[in-house]
């Protein structure tokens, strides 16, 4: 989609599409050279004998050499990583809900209590503590026989000290309980004996329903705690409470074992010291209790990497005859790296290698090359040599990345970010193409580091396949957090999978990935604003900013020319609404409509929509050929304006495509009037006819703007409809659609689209009172005489007529 020469000459046109073809095929060509030169940077100088390389004869040492052990040095770095003390920091809001449990949970306890009665229930110079609780649980058979054998001894012994001999005699509590009934009968009242029997009787139905409740509650009351007297579970509940604050300010880690915690609660010494009450406190402390302390992961990770970066390279010294490889075994890496010191790895070209990487990447510019020119369509986009460049580069930015931060940082590879940036720029599909022929490329220059790469590639492709045009830059950060989650999460799958590697390294290096997700989406947002003066497509961030009506070229258009603008804004509402049916590039139409007219700002008296019924300059002209020449201009002074005003060439291309090559009609009939040699290039737009659909439907909307003005309200669909086939119809037969992928089906699509917006546009109103649109003419103001109820006007429209009758 570009703009051509503003004049008809055949040879200038020619010229310059032989200039842009081999313009394409040396950017496409640069780009590959590119690519080659930095993904074959390990097949320059390849060791033919390499770790793993089975050697045939004895490999001695040619002279006396101190070496670097690079297996001692990675054993001294991975024992000084796992000898790294993890970095805790505490969480008090823990320590606020562990607290906040407790509270409830000796609520709980409180409740239970106060619905059994509590403990005593009644005076114990009356009945003891332990006869109290005996009483609330015998059956009510044994409740009436001690009541029956306590009436019966009150009445046969005459004394106290019978009885007092007779609870020394017996210490159960069966005894103890009718001694105490008994005596309390003897010398109490009538009334204040019946007292105690109701007392107890009620004590007692409420203590078989609390322990019903108390079963189905936590498991801790079940069996202790309505034995307990108020002091005790006053004690008890202080004791604890004060123990969880003790626990928990002396940190409990995430992680904890359950022997360990259990362990360290049975040891506390400061709760009750009764069993049964200090076995409920270590319960309650067991289902309260709150980890407070997580791993400061960030922290750990400094100090671990510290660790490992003041690890002093190993070394090993090797005499002149030394045995560096015995004959009949294979190379490992710290033999590898002896070898290649003493230069005995015999490095060379690997033809090989850098052939399969020139046929593999011709093979991805095959594929790519193929889908840009047979499968334009299904990738929604058609690419420009400004494209190619910009997708060159990032191809190129990827490949060299890749190459500089394999294998140390390759887990911070942000590869997603060229998935990001081609999606913004152009399509999910195409940055799903260009992902996987990138990825493709990647895994076979750094072969040996495949499975460090899966999790990158993974969110690579995920990045691709959801960004599709965004509207907003937010979108880009929001991927970044998902690919980086998502990258961590696939590598901690395959470390579990594999089973090798110690749970603090995973977590490390999953953070790691998960940076790289975050990086991707930094280097996005900072090379889109870059990339956009490179490229032809724009993203919708820059069509937005372009779309401003304070930039300058818009200002002036709707100061200037306000009928033009009127114009354009209905223009841009049938154009976006027409894009939207046909899944076209919606931000990218209404844009490029707003500025397709900007060319009238030059002479704005010449367009009839700016003359507000002013005399017609074309009329004092009259002159055909010079009117037309003037109205063609609005055309090649728009493009003039726009690169005056550096407009990107995406949008440039709507100046002259919206009118692509068609005849000024009016002039050219009032010109064959006149003369009879008449040539009609000279009442011809120069175009390009419009090369994208996104330009195909701006001309349609453009054509049919003045029609739709022009139909009455009591126009049937059908001739609206009838009306716009005729205009597409029109511009069919002229030729002007056949280079932008508009088909005759696409047209029966758009006609009710533009009709459905012209009656929107269109729509009915109310008919206000006429007096009431004198004095407001939105009709928010009333006279009072016609905001009274109903009734009343209809009482003072009656007597109004009687009254004139009555004068007759």
């Amino acid at each position: 989609m570009g703009i051509a020469p503003n004049h008809s000459s055949l040879l200038p046109e020619t010229t310059n599409r032989i200039s842009r073809k081999w313009s394409g095929r040396a950017v496409v060509g640069i780009t590959f050279i590119c690519l080659i030169s930095t993904l074959s940077v390990r097949f320059y100088s390849e060791p033919r004998l390499g770790i793993g390389t089975f050697v045939d004869q004895d490999l001695r040492s040619p002279r006396t050499i101190t070496a670097t052990d690079i297996e001692a040095t990675k054993q001294a770095k991975e024992l000084a990583k796992q000898q790294v003390t993890p970095i805790y920091r505490s969480n008090p809001e823990m320590d606020t809900n562990a607290i906040k449990h407790l509270d409830e949970l000796l609520q709980v306890g409180d409740n239970l209590r106060i619905s059994s009665g509590n403990l005593p229930y009644v005076d114990r110079k009356i009945l003891s503590d332990d006869v109290q609780r005996y009483l609330r649980r015998i059956s009510n058979l044994d409740w009436s026989q001690l009541q029956d054998r306590a009436n019966k001894l009150a009445a046969n012994v005459n004394n106290q000290a019978a009885i007092a001999s007779f609870i020394n005699r017996d210490k159960e509590a069966p005894s103890i309980a009718l001694a105490e009934l008994t005596l309390y009968k003897i010398n109490a009242l009538p009334q204040d004996y019946q007292k105690l029997i109701n007392t107890v009787t009620d004590i007692r139905k409420a203590y078989a329903i609390t322990q019903q409740k108390a079963a189905k509650g936590p498991e801790m009351f079940r069996d202790r705690l309505l034995e307990m007297t108020n002091e005790e579970w006053e004690i008890c509940k202080k004791l604890t409470r004060q123990a969880l604050i003790d626990v928990q300010s002396t940190g409990i880690v995430a992680g904890l074992p359950d022997d360990m915690l259990q362990k360290r609660l049975t040891n506390l010494s400061n709760l009750p010291t009764n069993e049964e009450h200090r076995a409920m406190s270590i319960s309650l402390l067991s289902a309260t209790v709150k980890p407070n302390m997580t791993l400061d992961y960030v922290g750990t990770t400094e100090r671990v990497l510290k660790a490992s970066e003041s690890v002093q390279a190993q070394r090993i010294s090797l005499k002149a005859g030394d045995l560096i490889v015995k004959g009949g075994e294979k190379i490992t890496e710290r033999q590898f790296v002896i070898l290649d010191e003493l230069k005995m790895t015999q490095r060379q070209v690997n033809l090989n290698g850098l052939i399969l990487m020139v046929a593999t990447t011709a093979i991805c510019f095959g594929i790519f090359g193929y889908a840009n020119q047979r499968w334009q369509y299904l990738l929604k986009v058609k690419l420009h040599i400004k494209d190619l460049l910009a997708l060159g580069i990032i191809c190129t930015g990827s490949a060299l990345a890749t190459v500089l931060m394999a294998p140390n940082m390759l887990v911070f590879l942000p590869l997603a970010s060229v998935s990001l940036i081609i999606g913004s720029f152009y399509s999910s599909r195409l940055a799903l193409l260009i992902t996987f022929l990138t990825s493709s490329l990647l895994a076979l220059a750094i072969s040996s580091d495949l499975l460090l790469l899966t999790p990158i590639v993974i969110g690579a492709i995920v990045a691709a396949a959801i960004t599709n045009r965004p509207l907003t830059r937010s979108h880009l950060a929001a991927t970044g957090l998902l690919v980086g989650f998502l990258q961590a999460a696939v590598y901690i799958a395959i470390a579990l999978i594999a089973g090798a590697t110690p749970p603090v390294l995973i977590a490390i290096t999953a953070l790691q990935y998960a940076s790289g997700g975050l990086i991707s989406a930094i280097v996005a947002l900072g090379a889109i604003p870059y990339l956009e003066h490179i490229s032809y497509a724009l993203t919708p961030f820059r069509l937005a900013e372009l779309a401003n009506l304070d930039r300058p070229l818009l200002r002036r258009l709707v100061t200037e020319t306000p009928g033009t603008f009127q114009h354009t804004l209905f223009v841009a509402n049938l154009a976006e609404a027409a894009a939207r049916e046909l899944g076209a590039d919606t931000a990218l139409v209404r844009t490029g409509t707003l500025y397709h007219d900007i060319g009238k700002t030059l002479r704005p008296e010449y367009f009839i929509e700016n003359q507000m019924g002013q005399p017609n300059p074309h009329d004092l002209l009259n002159d055909p050929w010079e009117s037309a020449r003037i109205v063609k201009e609005h055309v090649s002074g728009g493009i003039k304006l726009a690169q005056k005003y550096h407009l990107p060439e995406m949008l440039q291309a709507f100046i002259p495509e919206h009118q692509g090559t068609i005849t000024i009609s009016y002039f050219y009939c009032q010109a064959q009037k006149r003369s009879n040699h008449l040539v009609e290039a000279d009442f011809q737009y120069a175009g390009p006819i419009p090369q994208s659909r996104e330009t195909g439907i701006v001309m349609l909307a453009d054509a049919c703007e003045a029609a739709l003005r022009s139909l009455g309200t009591e126009t049937t669909l059908e001739a609206a409809k009838n009306l716009l086939m005729r205009i597409f119809q029109a511009r069919w037969d002229d030729g002007q659609l056949k280079d932008c992928s508009l088909s005759w089906e696409d047209l029966d699509r758009i006609a009710p689209v533009f009709i459905k917006v012209w009656q929107e546009r269109n729509h009915g109103r109310i008919k206000y009172p006429h007096l009431a649109d004198k004095l407001d003419p939105s009709g928010s103001a009333l006279p009072d005489h016609l905001c009274k109820p109903k009734d009343s006007v209809t009482a003072q429209i009656q007597k109004a007529i009687s009254k004139k009758i009555a004068l007759k």
